[in-house]
This record gives C-alpha cells, sequence and structure tokens, in this order.
C-alpha cells in the first residue's frame, strides 16, 4: 500500500485512539468517576500512546529519522520565552473576563479558605479545618509562581507525549496552509480527547456541553500552538506552553473558585476568552510583518 499523507495521520490517530480510549472506555462500562484515582492514572497514561504511536510510524512504517522531522530542536530564541510565559497572559485575562462577568478573583489565602469550606458539606468541614490545623495552602498568587518552574520540568514533559503528535508529525503530514492546518490539527487534538472529557476530564461533568465548549477552545489554542511552533522553529517550545497551562490549571481554579467549571479557565468560558484575546495579539504581529508572514 502506498504511503500517503492521509494514510499515515489515520494510522497515527487510529492508535492514538486505541491506546488512550480503552482504559476510558473501561471506566465508562464500570462506572468508574473520572475525579477518582482511576482518572488521574489515566490522564497521566493518556498522552503515551501518542509518543509510542508517533515514533513508531516515523520509524518503522515511514522509515524516517525522529528528532529534526518531527521539530525536536533545542535552538532557543525570544519566542521561546513567549511559549513559558503566554499561559500566564491567558490566565491574566481571564480572571479580568471573570471578574467583569460578576465572579471576585480569589487573592489571598484567607478568601481561598472560606470559598473552599463554601463549598463543603458539615463533615467535610470537619476534615478539612483538621488538614488545615496540619497545613496551611499556599495563596493563589503564590501558586502561580511555584507553577511556573514546574512548567519547566514535570508539565513539559507531561506535554510532549502529546506534542510530539499534534504540533510534531501531524504539524508536518496535514496538509493545507495556516488556517487550513492548525484547525485541522485541533479538532484531531479535540477528537483524541472527546472521549476523557465526555467522562468528566476539564470540566468535571458528563454533558454534552464540555464537548461543545471544548471544541472551540481546542481550535483557537491550535492557532496559537501551530503559530508558537512555526516562530520558535521547536515542539519543545510548544511543550513549553502546554506543559505550564497544565501545571497552572489548579492555581486557575483557585482563583475563580466559585465560578462554574463551565466558566472557570483554563478550558471553560473565561479561559477561551483570554484565548482569543491572545491569539488576536499574535494574530496581529503577524499581519504586521513584512516577510514570513503565516495568517
Amino acid at each position: 500500500m502506498r504511503i500517503t499523507k492521509a494514510r499515515v495521520v489515520a494510522l497515527l490517530f487510529g492508535l492514538m485512539a486505541l491506546g488512550s480510549w480503552t482504559p476510558v472506555i473501561w471506566m465508562w462500562l464500570a462506572g468508574v468517576a473520572w475525579d477518582g484515582p482511576a482518572g488521574k492514572a489515566v490522564s497521566v497514561w493518556y498522552g503515551f500512546p501518542a509518543l509510542i504511536g508517533t515514533l513508531f510510524v516515523q520509524g518503522p512504517v515511514m522509515k524516517q529519522p525522529i528528532m529534526e522531522p518531527l521539530g525536536i530542536r533545542f535552538s532557543v530564541n525570544r519566542w521561546w520565552l513567549l511559549a513559558w510565559l503566554l499561559p500566564v497572559l491567558v490566565l491574566l485575562l481571564s480572571l479580568l473576563i471573570a471578574y467583569l462577568a460578576g465572579f471576585e478573583p480569589v487573592l489571598t489565602v484567607e478568601e481561598l479558605i472560606e470559598r473552599r469550606r463554601s463549598l463543603l458539606t458539615q463533615p467535610e468541614v470537619e476534615g478539612f479545618d483538621k488538614r488545615l490545623q496540619e497545613e496551611k495552602p499556599s495563596g493563589p498568587l503564590a501558586l502561580i509562581l511555584m507553577a511556573l518552574p514546574a512548567g519547566l520540568t514535570f508539565g513539559l514533559l507531561m506535554a510532549f507525549s502529546s506534542e510530539i503528535a499534534f504540533r510534531g508529525f501531524f504539524f508536518r503530514e496535514v496538509a493545507g496552509g495556516f488556517w487550513t492546518r492548525a484547525t485541522v490539527i485541533g479538532v484531531l487534538w479535540w477528537a483524541w480527547l472527546a472521549p476523557s472529557i465526555a467522562l468528566g476530564r476539564l470540566y468535571g461533568s458528563q454533558d454534552a456541553w464540555s464537548l461543545g465548549i471544548a471544541l472551540p477552545w481546542h481550535i483557537v489554542a491550535s492557532w496559537v500552538l501551530v503559530y508558537l511552533r512555526v516562530r520558535t522553529n521547536s515542539v519543545i517550545a510548544t511543550s513549553l506552553t502546554m506543559g505550564t497551562i497544565l501545571t497552572l490549571t489548579a492555581p486557575a481554579r483557585d482563583l475563580t473558585l466559585g465560578a462554574p467549571p463551565w466558566f472557570q479557565p483554563f478550558y471553560g468560558v473565561a479561559g477561551l476568552g483570554g484565548l482569543v484575546i491572545v491569539w488576536g495579539m499574535l494574530w496581529l504581529h503577524d499581519r504586521r510583518r513584512i516577510e514570513g508572514r503565516l495568517t
């Protein structure tokens, strides 16, 4: 069978789906909730089939080198700093959107404790107060500073397992210009994550609207990440962006505690709004370029 771009894209996506969806289907059939230990384990596992599948298709199937064709490059330029700090900008813009929508951000430890307590039942409050006596939580703003170096290490490694597929292999193999390629990659990304989202990932509920919100989020995020992929010339830089988003997700929820999950950053309406504004900034930057314009 002749190897074509469409066939290798379909092959890799099929391998990713087989490896990532199987434990999710098992959880669904067994009635296991996503917010339990099994969901945390599957979240860690979910990206590894993308990594393994990419290496398999790129090597044994296509018989091509791994590093350069997939964008695994470490030549740092000024765009790498933006790739690392961009999630913080998205978060700040999301907090502004939340504030304008009537949700006061949580900025102190005392506010965080009070809002967490207000969401608990009476039996849970007793355990919560006992844990407070043992260890007081860090403030949300302090957690942001702690999450940034984590995005350079643990978060980057976690994100790389899927970024090597989407902004590495698919970036090269999906046909078309910027808009077509970035949008198709975003839809593939969403489709790969869809079963876990439907089970409760990202939004904590098993509703159709979770998939509805996630689709535009992944498309706009793909525009941003593909743009960074081109400007940095490296999939490591996009892994840095997604890794920092992963490590900032918990602080983002603490900062907007009390707002509904479908609204909270990074993946809710406020997060999508912040992402759209950031994309608008990148688009304006691109339109002002004389050479190397993407859009």
